[in-house]
């Protein structure tokens, strides 16, 4: 495990862990046929939604730039 944090940082560990989290929910689910509650879906959202967030940080940072800068009005 020092291996593999060595080549990348804790905090992906941890996001792979959640994903690890939403992983076995999905799968009792689809294999067993457990019920999944309204908040158990709502956290599973969020789950990837973060995930998703934290692996394209540069695409949103990029697009939040380009939108406040179409509002500014460059100095002649």
């Amino acid at each position: 495990i020092f291996c593999v944090l060595s080549l990348t940082s804790a905090l992906t560990i941890h996001v792979l862990g959640n994903f690890n989290v939403v992983g076995n929910l999905v799968l009792s689910h689809l294999l067993f046929g457990s019920h999944l509650s309204g908040l158990s879906y709502a956290g599973i959202g969020l789950t990837l939604s973060g995930m998703f967030l934290y692996h394209n940080c540069h695409l949103i940072a990029g697009y939040w730039g380009s939108r406040l800068a179409l509002g500014r009005v460059k100095p002649e």
